[in-house]
């Protein structure tokens, strides 16, 4: 057992909501290990005891982060299994909405991760990212073309890409709304309708 795992709840949860906080806050690097010290209140020799860089940090506090997003998602999956396709789509589109609103430090992270390229190890997470995304649309697509909700002839991958591409700039765009007071411009329903409307009848 690592040491930062031998702690207690309490103490792990504070340095873990620190982390968070720090590496919402700022681009990678510019955060501190010092500000996540003060904010979590430790010493800075107990931090670099659990976590001996601030990549090493970064990296556990992602892990971590992705852990989550992959529960969150596995559990939108099978809630919507038996839901046809249309509906299936506008319950996933909606659960993004409602993950980066109900979680706008982690969707900081996600988001400048992505964006930025700031980040250590960059491009083995967004490789990481881009085969989970790959995994989980396109096991949707598949069960929406093996029952014919979908024409069984279109090009898999091309869909996988086209609706990860739209998601995520909708759910970026929608994330900068909401840290710029401006979430009124995006009508929820509205866009979750005219997503899924798109994927399902085209612009006709």
């Amino acid at each position: 057992m690592k040491p930062f795992e031998k702690l207690s709840e309490e103490k792990q949860a504070r340095i873990i909501n620190a982390s968070i906080s720090e590496f919402a806050e700022k681009d990678y690097e510019t955060a501190s290990m010092n500000t996540v010290v003060n904010l979590a209140g430790i010493s800075k020799g107990s931090l670099f005891n659990y976590f001996k860089t601030k990549s090493v940090l970064y990296d556990y506090i992602y892990t971590l982060a992705l852990g989550e997003v992959k529960s969150y998602l596995r559990k939108v999956r099978d809630e919507t299994a038996q839901l046809p396709f249309n509906e299936r789509l506008s319950k996933i589109v909606d659960s993004g909405v409602i993950f980066i609103t109900e979680r706008p430090r982690l969707a900081r992270i996600y988001f400048r991760l992505v964006y930025s390229g700031d980040s250590p190890n960059r491009k083995i997470i967004v490789k990481e990212l881009q085969t989970m995304s790959e995994e989980y649309l396109g096991n949707i697509i598949q069960d929406a073309m093996d029952r014919n909700e979908l024409d069984p002839s279109i090009n898999k991958a091309q869909s996988v890409f086209f609706l990860d591409a739209v998601l995520n700039r909708f759910l970026k765009e929608y994330h900068e709304a909401i840290e710029n007071g401006n979430h009124q411009y995006f009508d929820r329903k509205e866009w979750v309708k005219g997503i899924t409307k798109f994927f399902t009848k085209g612009f006709s």
